[in-house]
């Protein structure tokens, strides 16, 4: 999908379940994948852990990148990851989160708009993620975001919405700021304007303290339209 990325991992197994991973360079002047190391003696759940913990990481990375290119590469190094660690360990509820997440985030680079359809293709690894971990906030934030957006004949739904987003912010009540997000804007579409532009402002200074500036930008130009709104602009 788009660009070649920075390198192929080709990830073989061998007896004792140790993982080889051979990095082929894709061009001379790029730097390689910053590739976790993995030990002969863990066990394959820890390597897959391992992996997955950096496909996020990675994934958070292209979040915040202004560059398209850098984001595309970060991406995809981070969809390769999780999905070795899928391979090395189905049960990895990270990894599954990572391929959902990270999957989305390069169609929305290629073009492909939020639309329905896209969003129903990428459900399968955010349910197998909350199947195996319930309480997987991260999950949680993004399915909320999903029944906010899907139409009711699709799936949508506010109250499931905002049950979801409800229980994220309760499990991370101290850095959730995407569920606040999305729960503001739920609160503002349904009328709850003031809610909405209380999550906002909790939102901001949350994402601020946190470092987490893509998010404390778009927190911020919700609450500026919201506000506009409020006030008649």
């Amino acid at each position: 999908m788009g660009s070649v990325p920075l390198v192929v991992l080709l990830i073989s197994f061998v007896v004792g379940g140790l993982v080889r991973v051979r990095v082929v360079r894709a061009e001379p002047d790029r730097a390689p994948t910053d590739v976790p190391a993995l030990i002969a003696e863990q066990s394959p759940i820890e390597k897959a852990r391992t992996l997955a913990k950096r496909a996020i990481a990675l994934l958070k990375q292209g979040e915040d990148a202004t560059d398209p290119h850098t984001k595309r590469q970060l991406y995809q190094q981070g969809l390769e990851l999780a999905d070795a660690a899928l391979a090395l360990d189905e049960r990895n509820a990270d990894a599954h989160f990572a391929r959902f997440a990270t999957k989305g985030r390069l169609l929305l680079l290629d073009g492909a708009s939020p639309n329905p359809f896209n969003l129903m293709r990428l459900n399968r690894d955010l349910d197998r993620a909350l199947e195996l971990n319930p309480n997987h906030a991260d999950a949680l934030a993004a399915k909320g975001g999903l029944y906010r957006q899907l139409p009711r004949l699709l799936g949508g739904s506010e109250q499931k919405a905002e049950e979801c987003l409800k229980k994220a912010i309760a499990l991370e009540a101290e850095h959730a700021v995407g569920a606040r997000i999305e729960l503001a804007q739920l609160y503002f579409d349904r009328g709850e304007r003031e809610r909405a532009v209380a999550l906002l402002k909790t939102a901001i200074a949350i994402a601020e303290r946190d470092g987490k500036l893509r998010q404390r930008n778009e927190a911020q130009a919700l609450l500026e339209r919201y506000v506009g709104a409020i006030r008649g602009r």
